[in-house]
């Protein structure tokens, strides 16, 4: 090979090679355009859009101090209660009472004799007036008479006395609840001229001496220009006969005053 073939050749060596590596960065290109941007439509991205959410959560946090509305049925507890929202009572007033009665403003029945008068809290209710008989160490009967408010959302007496006995018959009243078998599931009756609802249930325990209570709950509305409903209710052990006659002999005497 003579020197100008040798020229000629390194010349065009030197040209395949800038040959080379232009297709090696076109190649290199394609490549990078392929990872980047995709080949078609195996690619599930769509073209960014400005992030306009604020930078503050909008759902409000947990409130400790309020209490929630429910929208559903309250589940079931462990013991096969209701946890129940029994409102807390805004009514103030406490009736004078009178020897052998129990009181709450025109409501008024007779006292069972040898039973004990004490203070009972119940916090749908005030001017709450009652009286109980021990069963045994922590297991009681009792009757007892007071008012629900209007400004609680206490208007109608069907309602209200089904709203009375659901929050009787749960665990927050009885501990190892289990169940309530409505006797008188609701039905309309007058007392002394006003119109009344009354319902009585068993409310069903388990663990206890007893099988459970029979209560009574009667709603009255005491007549016009009230802002309140009269409240009668009652309980004694399922079987107890002896303290049955007792309560119902409490029930008969029931009446409005005045």
């Amino acid at each position: 090979m003579s020197p100008a073939d040798a020229g000629k050749s390194a010349a065009g060596g030197s040209k395949a090679w800038i040959v080379a590596l232009a297709v090696l960065a076109l190649i290199t290109a394609i490549v990078v355009v392929i990872v980047l941007h995709g080949t078609g439509p195996t690619f599930k991205g769509g073209r960014a859009t400005e992030d306009t959410n604020s930078s503050k959560p909008t759902i409000s946090a947990w409130d400790e101090t309020s209490t929630p509305t429910p929208t559903t049925p309250p589940p079931p507890t462990e013991s096969g209660g209701q946890v129940v929202m029994c409102p807390y009572s805004t009514g103030t007033g406490k009736t004078p009472q009178v020897a052998g009665k129990l009181t709450a403003d025109t409501l008024q029945v007779d006292q069972v004799p040898g039973w004990r008068v004490y203070d009972m809290y119940l916090q749908s209710l005030y001017d709450t007036h009652a009286q109980m008989d021990e069963v045994y160490l922590g297991w009681m009967s009792n009757i007892a008479v007071g008012l629900v408010s209007n400004a609680d959302g206490f208007f109608d007496i069907s309602t209200t006395a089904e709203m009375i006995m659901e929050c009787f018959a749960s665990s927050g009243y009885y501990l190892d609840f289990i169940g309530r078998e409505d006797i008188i599931p609701g039905e309309q009756i007058s007392i002394s001229g006003h119109p009344a609802w009354r319902i009585e249930s068993k409310i069903l325990v388990t663990n206890q001496r007893v099988d459970g209570d029979v209560t009574d709950v009667i709603v009255v509305d005491l007549g016009p220009g009230k802002d309140h409903l009269g409240v009668f209710f009652s309980s004694y052990s399922i079987g107890d006969t002896a303290r049955q006659a007792k309560v119902e002999a409490a029930i008969a005497s029931l009446a409005v005053i005045g």
